[in-house]
């Protein structure tokens, strides 16, 4: 099944860490990577529709200045860096493909967290040729010089030479040989194997779409699997559009997946457009996937040797009390939007499993710390009792002689002696049998 996507605007995104995000601005400054944030216009139009303290944290305006603010971000800092440039993909040994890339992203946010992404879009292009290329742009692992070395060269190198100045050039250049024709860069997709996709595709017509197949098509849209008229009935499918879908309108719908948000509608003007991009992406996708981030990242330092559990809980603690926002819109559609990328990123699930870890983990540590409280306490206790043996037996002696030049000191001394190790071997014979 072919057919044309009159429009397909896509941002390409994944995230990694770094270690001070201070050094991190600097770089971005250094390297004419420009600030994006927007007018006081915007950012008052944003709070008539969201929670003002979301749009502050979206929008987040740091006091670099400020003591705190060096130590930790409140919210999410926006550099930019405009591409506005069309490159060429080659899908195959007889096609290329034409993208125009916009710009390129980093939001720095809370917990040292860095997310980028890459925006590009494709015009009156073949879907089976579009998905070939947002499949190729998103393998970040597997990129071929021959197939993609100006979308290497335009898009991922900008955002590898911040990743190395950041990291320092040994850690990188080691895990990435450029000598090879097929280059992988696995740091930038810590997401998983590949980037994030959020796309809008428009076709010609939707309103003469059945459910059923207008379903479908998003199905295999947001899996960049080839159009097909066959019907899905399986588990997994229902699942997914059960979960994942939002249909409030005749014509559009979109579907959130656990590696993609498709938005499927009829042509729209720039205005609406630019509203979904700004709305649906800018402010409710990039949060998720400041979620999506901070749950991999903290699942990653629980399980390391040197896990400190206490702090993992101590920032859980914080991400949900500073910013988790359960109901951010006061409008109904862009909160069914966040709920659907919410289930499909699996955030809730998530952080309930790491909160689980956690408390085990602080449970178990809890326990040894008490048990080793318990057992000085007891040989505190041993050693308290032997020394008032000792005491009452001297106690004993200066009352009644027993005579220091004869047998019966020897003998009242060796006694005491006797009776002190005697406490001392079932002090050590209990702690071995509770041990077992």
């Amino acid at each position: 099944m072919t057919m044309e996507i009159i429009r397909n605007t896509s941002y390409l995104c994944g995230h990694f860490s770094m270690s001070d995000w201070h050094d991190f601005a600097k770089t971005l400054n250094q390297s004419g990577w420009q600030t994006d944030m927007p007018g006081a216009d915007k950012i008052a139009n944003d709070k008539d529709l969201y929670h003002s303290e979301f749009v502050d944290f979206i929008h987040h305006n740091p006091d670099i200045n400020s003591k705190k603010c060096k130590s930790k971000l409140d919210g999410m800092v926006r550099y930019k860096m405009v591409v506005d440039k069309r490159i060429s993909l080659k899908i195959n040994d007889e096609k290329t493909v034409p993208v125009y890339v916009d710009n390129i992203r980093f939001y720095l946010a809370p917990f040292n967290i860095v997310i980028f992404s890459i925006a590009v879009h494709m015009e009156n292009v073949d879907y089976d040729d579009m998905s070939k290329a947002l499949l190729m742009m998103r393998d970040v692992c597997h990129l071929n010089k021959k197939n993609a070395d100006e979308f290497i060269k335009t898009v991922i190198m900008p955002v590898f030479e911040i990743y190395v100045q950041t990291r320092g050039k040994k850690e990188v250049s080691e895990s990435v040989d450029f000598s090879s024709d097929e280059l992988n860069f696995h740091m930038l997709a810590k997401t998983g194997n590949k980037l994030k996709l959020f796309q809008i595709n428009e076709i010609a017509d939707t309103a003469n779409l059945s459910s059923a197949k207008f379903d479908k098509m998003l199905f295999d849209m947001g899996s960049l699997l080839p159009l097909s008229d066959d019907g899905a009935d399986n588990d997994y499918y229902n699942k997914v559009i059960s979960e994942g879908k939002v249909a409030l309108c005749k014509e559009w719908r979109a579907l959130a997946m656990f590696d993609s948000f498709t938005l499927l509608s009829s042509p729209v003007d720039d205005s609406l457009r630019n509203s979904w991009i700004t709305e649906y992406y800018g402010l409710i996708y990039t949060y998720l996937l400041f979620c999506h981030a901070f749950l991999l990242e903290y699942d990653i330092l629980f399980r390391a040797h040197d896990c400190d559990v206490s702090k993992l809980e101590e920032d859980i603690v914080l991400l949900e009390r500073r910013f988790s926002f359960n109901r951010f819109s006061f409008n109904y559609l862009p909160l069914e939007i966040g709920r659907a990328l919410e289930r499909a990123l699996e955030v809730q699930n998530c952080l309930n499993n790491l909160h689980h870890m956690v408390a085990q983990a602080s449970g178990v540590y809890e326990k040894d710390s008490n048990e080793k409280m318990n057992n000085v306490l007891t040989f505190l206790a041993v050693i308290t009792t032997c020394s008032t043996i000792w005491d009452l037996f001297s106690l004993l002696d200066a009352a009644f002689t027993f005579g220091y030049d004869g047998i019966g000191f020897l003998g009242f001394r060796i006694g005491v002696c006797i009776l002190i190790i005697m406490m001392l071997m079932v002090y050590f014979v209990f702690k071995h049998s509770h041990k077992k």
